[in-house]
């Protein structure tokens, strides 16, 4: 059956660094019960001169290395972000002339933070369902700190700069590779928090002067506990797709936002910690990138074999959900 294997991956952090706990000195605040539940204790900034599209195409380069993948050989490249260089043309347009893949079709995908598992689900789709699609590049790019109020105590702690990146490959297996996928949303909570005007590149100067480039978040909407809610039921929908239960996957990866988040749902699973990694603590909170980030790093400790069952949940705001399951081939 056709399916498809994640060849290699790659990740990119910036050099420069800021704990967490000098972010609270800046802001006069003690964040110190925050980097305890949150597990976030460094931020990762990228450079003045670097871009969303610098961070995808570090990992990018990494991951087809690790894949032995040539860039001419991509058939697609898909780029998840929400801190795109411009609002048009797509990053992935950029990203594919510096990678030099000059036979890949390019387009970015936007929910927010649960925008590189949805693009991982594409991929998967259009090689499992086209012939023509053998091999495809998903990168996960983040540049939030390009968009910070670094005065607001709320988001300055939270949001890193990283990239992830992951290559995909057709595969011939009748209990390998893909096994189910679930997409959720609500797009009651839109107005939650988000980036309302500007781009990553070239913010608008009103927008600069006025301060409404920076990601904003609504204190007068309750934004429920959709994490803890929705995450368990993703994951057993998912595995049920293929007959599966929690039970029978040996690694589960979320977005690292939150360190007890991920702890309370292992704990609703009944699953026990050995079977999640997270790496916060190392990256920051990267957005769409942090899924892709804690897959390779958790290979990279040799915590995934060949045969294990890998699920990844994200989530982002819109807010919007993203569940995707395979067997790693």
């Amino acid at each position: 059956m056709r399916t498809v294997r994640i060849a290699g991956t790659g990740i990119y952090s910036p050099v420069r660094s800021m704990p967490t706990q000098d972010v609270g000195a800046m802001l006069g605040v003690d964040l110190s019960q925050q980097i305890q539940a949150g597990g976030i204790k460094v931020k990762k900034i990228m450079a003045e001169d670097e871009e969303a599209s610098d961070l995808a195409v570090y990992a990018g380069m990494q991951a087809l290395k690790n894949a032995g993948v040539k860039p001419a050989e991509l058939d697609l490249i898909v780029v998840s972000t929400d801190t795109p260089d411009y609002i048009s043309p797509c990053t992935a347009s950029i990203v594919q002339h510096r990678l030099l893949a000059k036979n890949a079709g390019v387009f970015d995908t936007n929910c927010a933070c649960a925008g590189w598992v949805t693009a991982l689900n594409t991929a998967s789709k259009y090689i499992i369902a086209d012939r023509h699609f053998r091999k495809a590049l998903v990168i996960g790019t983040y540049a939030m700190t390009r968009f910070l109020n670094w005065r607001d105590k709320v988001t300055a702690p939270t949001f890193s700069d990283g990239a992830g990146a992951a290559v995909l490959v057709e595969d011939e297996s009748d209990d390998g590779g893909y096994l189910g996928s679930m997409l959720y949303a609500d797009g009651y909570y839109w107005d939650y928090l988000g980036v309302y005007l500007g781009s990553a590149s070239l913010p608008t100067c009103e927008s600069v002067t006025k301060g409404v480039h920076a990601v904003q978040y609504n204190p007068n909407k309750r934004f429920p506990d959709v994490n803890s809610e929705h995450w368990p039921r993703l994951v057993r929908e998912t595995l049920k797709q293929s007959g599966m239960t929690p039970e029978d996957a040996d690694m589960l990866l979320f977005t690292q936002v939150r360190k007890s988040t991920i702890e309370g749902v292992m704990n609703t699973l009944g699953l026990p910690m050995t079977k999640t990694h997270m790496v916060m603590e190392k990256f920051g909170y990267t957005g769409s990138a942090c899924v892709p980030m804690a897959l390779h790093d958790a290979l990279e400790q040799g915590l995934i074999h060949k045969g294990d069952v890998v699920v990844m949940t994200a989530s982002g705001g819109g807010y919007a959900m993203a569940c995707y399951a395979m067997r790693w081939l």
